[in-house]
């Protein structure tokens, strides 16, 4: 038997993904998109790709109330990917990855992270190769699809009792709701500096995309490391440098973040806050 071996280069559901990851970050960063116009270009009506990745929706999204049944559905679903025109398929996929990296660079890209990514990965081994390839290993990749779709009374929808009580209300009180949110919000943030208010921006229009939110935190680290050792340079008092100085050799360096998490920005955010504070000491 062969080690059946999946490739994410070649996987509609997870290329998609991707495309609509890059997307998000490039309408929250108001910037022009180029990402539209490749996902209409290879996923509009009719294309082999858009086909295909209506198979990997229908096994991601069905439920099922049995495993014979799962099973069952599985071999339709792998029935009609069967039928599609594989070599128009594989040429379509094939420009779809070539234009993705003449545009973005594609490596930092697969970097994103996916949470249905085992599941996307299983669909592509089954679509890709026959029960004779590697029958154990497909049969692994099968139990993966149907525990993400087989129904369980745990898996019951609870609603959040705060959000139901706020759907409840009337337009005009939705609104001042809304509108004292907002104002609650720009004065929790209101004394954030620029460089403090450039990082959260940075944060919240690349949530998806991990490689940019490093890139820019990569920049920014060593100009946090000079203007503590500047300040440091200021301080009379022996104890007080000596601090400032750990705490700037404290500081990590992106290689040790494996991902970009809330309590990186927040650690930058409060080293802001302290050049800030020695700043205004001298």
């Amino acid at each position: 038997m062969i080690k059946l071996k999946h490739s994410k280069y070649k996987n509609t559901g997870i290329l998609f993904e991707l495309l609509v990851r890059k997307l998000t970050s490039e309408t929250l960063s108001s910037n022009k998109s180029v990402t539209i116009d490749i996902i209409k270009k290879y996923f509009g009506k009719n294309t082999e790709l858009a086909k295909e990745l209506n198979l990997y929706n229908a096994l991601l999204k069905e439920q099922y109330r049995s495993e014979a049944q799962a099973l069952d559905y599985i071999r339709s679903i792998k029935s009609a990917h069967s039928k599609l025109n594989q070599t128009t398929l594989r040429r379509q996929r094939y420009n779809l990855v070539k234009e993705i990296s003449e545009k973005f660079v594609f490596s930092n890209m697969t970097k994103m992270h996916i949470n249905n990514y085992k599941t996307l990965a299983s669909i592509y081994m089954i679509f890709e190769y026959d029960e004779t390839s590697n029958p154990k290993q497909l049969l692994e990749c099968k139990n993966v699809i149907i525990q993400n779709g087989m129904l369980t009374e745990k898996r019951i929808e609870t609603k959040d009792p705060v959000i139901e009580t706020f759907q409840s209300q009337p337009k005009d009180v939705r609104l001042l709701t809304y509108k004292l949110m907002i104002d609650k919000f720009n004065e929790k943030y209101s004394n954030l500096d620029e460089s403090q208010k450039r990082l959260l921006n940075k944060y919240i229009t690349n949530v998806n995309d991990t490689e940019a939110l490093k890139e820019y935190i990569e920049k920014i680290i060593p100009e946090i490391k000079k203007q503590l050792s500047n300040q440091a340079k200021l301080i009379t008092d022996k104890a007080t440098q000596i601090k400032v100085q750990k705490l700037s050799e404290m500081l990590c360096t992106v290689e040790n973040m494996k991902s970009i998490k809330e309590s990186h920005v927040l650690s930058l955010l409060r080293y802001f806050d302290l050049i800030k504070e020695l700043k205004g000491m001298h």
